[in-house]
């Protein structure tokens, strides 16, 4: 299953009949799962529960989930008049007003007092069931979410599928050949070793000549590493068609693949193959470019 990283998603609703509650939800690109919860002051307890349920639709990705709450009708408030603060503080400022003349004390002096009064909404928190229909408008906005990270990863998807047709067919070309490379390998390396020989004045016998030349060839055969290159093509085509999160999978393969595309480069003797190789990469590069946005 291929879903991409990136999505946007947005929910609102009624919460019982006391609040207004908007879910906005967006996710981009990120290694793991990081979730980040914004919350008003009073729904504070319910951000393990928001984190769950994000991490119950999501793998991957860093999501932002902001929460806004509005009260649908007016609250009855609750206020609270710090006593122990008005008679320590009254008879310090009664002392200052007959000592420096001052404008005479009045309530609204009191009113200035930090923590002096606090005046809080009653019934602030959400009952049990207030508590379920929050949830269900988290779930809303990240399924939303969850769309457009599906509709974005079937792109990716056909676009990587296409790459990985075009790479097989690269490295077809480069199999159909391989006879081909290996009697120019035989050729340059005959050529060479006889060469070096000649450098040197030595005269090598022609039966010992073919024994280190099919040596050399033999090192230089890239069969095993065109048979591989298969294998790991078959591996991402079923990552791409399967039903789990793949993207480290993928990110893997990409690995493995480019591995051998390179040992393919440090055996390269031939200018087909060296062209080949760079074809390969620049293909490998870009599909690498994309699994960075899959889940």
């Amino acid at each position: 299953m291929v879903n991409s990283m990136t999505g946007f998603g947005r929910a609102s609703a009624t919460v019982g009949e006391r609040f207004h509650v908007t879910v906005t939800a967006k996710s981009v690109n990120h290694r793991y799962l990081e979730v980040s919860v914004r919350l008003p002051e009073f729904l504070w307890e319910l951000e393990s529960q928001v984190r769950g349920i994000a991490s119950e639709s999501m793998s991957r990705g860093k999501i932002d989930i902001s929460v806004r709450a509005q009260r649908v009708n007016d609250p009855d408030w609750s206020v609270r008049v710090d006593q122990h603060i008005a008679r320590a503080l009254v008879p310090k400022l009664n002392e200052l007003v007959s000592e420096f003349g001052l404008h005479r004390m009045t309530a609204g002096d009191l009113l200035r007092v930090p923590d002096f009064i606090q005046v809080e909404a009653k019934d602030a928190e959400l009952e049990d069931s207030e508590k379920d229909e929050f949830a269900s408008v988290v779930r809303a906005a990240l399924a939303a979410v969850n769309v457009m990270r599906k509709r974005e990863g079937v792109a990716l998807r056909e676009d990587m599928a296409a790459r990985i047709r075009s790479m097989r067919e690269r490295r077809e070309t480069v199999a159909a050949r391989r006879d081909v490379l290996i009697a120019e390998m035989l050729e340059a390396y005959r050529a060479r070793v006889q060469e070096i020989a000649a450098q040197a004045g030595l005269e090598i016998p022609a039966d010992r000549l073919a024994v280190e030349t099919v040596m050399m060839v033999e090192k230089g055969d890239v069969a095993e590493e065109l048979s591989r290159m298969v294998s790991h093509f078959d591996q991402f085509d079923a990552a791409l068609a399967g039903n789990e999160p793949s993207g480290k999978r993928l990110d893997f393969l990409c690995q493995e693949i480019l591995r051998e595309i390179n040992t393919l480069g440090s055996k390269s003797k031939s200018s087909e193959l060296r062209a080949a190789v760079v074809e390969l990469k620049s293909e490998v590069e870009r599909v690498r470019e994309q699994v960075q946005n899959v889940e």
